[in-house]
Formats: structure tokens, sequence, C-alpha cells
């Protein structure tokens, strides 16, 4: 049986945890769900979360977080499998 994989195509680093949780609040107050999570070790900067966003749905939210005067430290697209993940960063 094949593996389903994540809908969750992109992540969003940020300065620090806190904005990154900010983010995710004002996402949600849309309707846009997104998840937090350790980010991956060869992303890892300053701040140890990232935020997963739907890929469908990543012009919509940078357009949210924008007039919410957020700004995402980088934003990375994953490619690979679920099991062997690599990330290209895309801003």
């Amino acid at each position: 049986m094949q593996r389903r994989e994540s809908r969750f195509e992109y992540l969003l680093t940020f300065s620090s945890f806190y904005k990154a949780m900010y983010a995710r609040d004002k996402l949600m107050e849309r309707g846009i769900t997104a998840r937090m999570q350790r980010a991956p070790t060869q992303l890892l900067r300053s701040c140890g979360q990232a935020l997963y966003v739907p890929d469908c749905e990543l012009q919509q939210i940078l357009a949210i977080l924008s007039e919410n005067q957020i700004s995402a430290k980088g934003i990375y697209e994953k490619t690979g499998t679920s099991q062997m993940p690599e990330y290209r960063q895309i801003r």
C-alpha cells in the first residue's frame, strides 16, 4: 500500500517562536490550517519552530502575513518523499 503524502508542502521559518505562533494564529483566524513543528535541522537557524502550510494556499497565506506585518525569515518548498524530504528555498 502506498503511503499518502502530507498536504503541507511549504514551510515558513521565523526569527522567533512568538512570531511563528502569531502567524499561525492569524492564519487560523482566516480559516487556514497551519501547524507548528520543529524545523528540519538543515534549515534550523535561530528559531527552532517552523510553520507548515498547505501548498494550495501559499499566495493567500503570504497576503495575510503581509496584512498583519509578519515577515517570514525563509519560505521553503518541500520536495522529495516523506521518508527523504528535501527543502528548496523559494524566498
